[in-house]
């Protein structure tokens, strides 16, 4: 794909980081061994599926997307001449160094080794973290089983975390933001502080999620990504069985928890007086019915919404464990838990008090992706 179509020399991208202050992040020379830094496979990666999503992205300039080099684990949408997408530098490294990090350790998921698959010492990583095997070359068959599975989770991760942004464009919520505050743009973790009331930001993010948890396992089914774990894994984890997915919708569950998870972990750091979004666990237990309808009405799956809330839970809780292990944190299970009972009901009943208003706000602003104005 050409570089003119990728935000870096765009103006308007460049514009919108300018009136944010922010910088556009420098893209890393290749390593002398060919290696490319892990952001021009997440760039190629993210502007391929834009491209898939939308007529309108897939010409030459038909979206702006960058990264913008910053401490938090954020991102923005907006929308000038064109769409454009910035994801923040450490969403991207944060999620590929945990889901590395967890793979690295042998006691996590130890049937991944059990299963025949891996024999010996697992190859040593060679090389920055972030610099990684160029997608036009040939896939290394060699790759351990782990690393494959953390790329996997990765990828899973990006996928949700680029449809989100693409929710606040397709859905309105970018038009209606500049209609009510300006025409500047707004960062995920910072929406309060434009001067939106806490419930309509939160209402604005979970009909984000909404969008982009139902593309995410849209994507799950298609391509199935984690089907070669069944083995070990059904036998270690007691979830309810869905065929060929059961492996996959447990891992996509525990990607998207893990994304909820640090950015969370962000916000705190931050120390921001009011989050965007409910806490890591009851964020995902409100997305529960989402997924569970939209596969049923798919015919993706034979879960029910109570079984659905088992494999979502019980992905949830690992991550939540293996966050906690890596952080040297003790697990709090019923703190986590509890949020799936009383407060699920509670919350989705505020996002439906709050829609009776906003959602016909939303219906009378530009729905979709736009084209690209010289």
């Amino acid at each position: 794909m050409s570089d003119t179509v990728i935000a870096g020399s765009d103006e308007a991208f460049n514009e919108a980081l300018a009136h944010m202050g922010l910088r556009r992040f420098e893209m890393p020379k290749p390593k002398l061994n060919g290696n490319v830094s892990l952001f021009e496979v997440v760039r190629e990666r993210c502007l391929a599926t834009l491209a898939d999503m939308a007529d309108e992205y897939a010409s030459e300039g038909g979206i702006a997307f960058g990264f913008a080099d910053h401490r938090e684990f954020n991102a923005f949408a907006q929308r000038t001449s064109r769409d454009m997408i910035c994801l923040y530098v450490p969403a991207i490294r944060s999620l590929w160094a945990f889901f590395h990090g967890l793979m690295g350790q042998r006691e996590i998921f130890p049937w991944i080794d059990d299963t025949g698959r891996f024999e010996g010492q697992p190859p040593q990583s060679k090389g920055d973290l972030f610099f990684v095997r160029p997608p036009d070359k040939p896939a290394n068959e060699d790759v351990e089983i782990r690393r494959k599975l953390a790329v996997a989770l990765f990828d899973t991760a990006l996928d949700f975390m680029l449809k989100h942004e693409v929710a606040h464009l397709w859905n309105g919520h970018v038009a209606l933001l500049h209609a009510k505050e300006s025409s500047a743009a707004f960062q995920e973790m910072r929406l309060v502080d434009g001067g939106l009331d806490i419930s309509t930001v939160q209402t604005l993010e979970y009909d984000a999620d909404a969008f982009a948890i139902q593309q995410a396992f849209a994507r799950a089914y298609r391509l199935n990504p984690f089907a070669e774990y069944s083995e070990g894994f059904l036998k270690d984890h007691k979830i309810p069985l869905d065929g060929d997915h059961s492996t996959t919708w447990y891992f996509t569950w525990f990607a998207i928890y893990a994304v909820f998870r640090l950015f969370d972990e962000s916000c705190e750091a931050a120390d921001l007086p009011q989050w965007t979004h409910p806490p890591a666990a009851l964020r995902q237990a409100c997305l529960v019915t989402s997924v569970a309808a939209v596969c049923a009405r798919q015919g993706w799956s034979k879960l029910n919404p109570t079984e659905w809330e088992r494999v979502a839970s019980e992905a949830g809780l690992e991550a939540e464990r293996l966050v906690c292990r890596l952080r040297g944190f003790q697990l709090n299970a019923n703190a986590y838990l509890s949020l799936w009972t009383a407060p699920v009901a509670e919350q989705i009943q505020n996002y439906l008090t709050v829609w009776e208003t906003l959602g016909p706000q939303l219906a009378a602003m530009p729905r979709g992706p736009q084209p690209a104005r010289p």
